[in-house]
């Protein structure tokens, strides 16, 4: 079991979500690559720094257009989000997964990405 993260508009929109990765027990954070527009901001990532940079650009902040969510609806802080990540990769367990890095998840700098839809 595991549970997905999101990026979406602090206010209602039509525009999908933006999906940031999913955490499941005994793994690494997986990544889902990023190569769009969302809006009028593009969004790039297919390294963690990109991902953090991002993330911190645009949902940190009182005037941040956007904010982090899970799959239940819970606000989930960029520090907490960054937490969570840097967690699981200094975890033992996590890393001694020999299959981290299978199921079509690509090792960039030892975080997994994946450039399909996934949930």
């Amino acid at each position: 079991m595991g549970t997905n993260y999101y990026v979406v508009k602090k206010k209602p929109t039509i525009e999908e979500p933006i999906h940031i990765g999913k955490s499941s027990y005994g793994w690494l954070f997986s990544f889902q690559t990023q190569n769009r527009d969302y809006g009028d901001i593009p969004v790039v990532w297919n390294t963690y720094p990109q991902v953090k940079e991002w993330l911190k650009k645009y949902t940190v902040g009182e005037d941040a257009p956007y904010v982090i969510l899970d799959e239940y609806d819970e606000l989930v802080s960029y520090e907490e989000f960054i937490d969570l990540v840097d967690s699981k990769q200094k975890d033992e367990k996590n890393l001694s997964n020999p299959d981290n890095f299978n199921y079509h998840t690509r090792n960039i700098d030892g975080y997994r990405f994946t450039d399909g839809d996934f949930s």
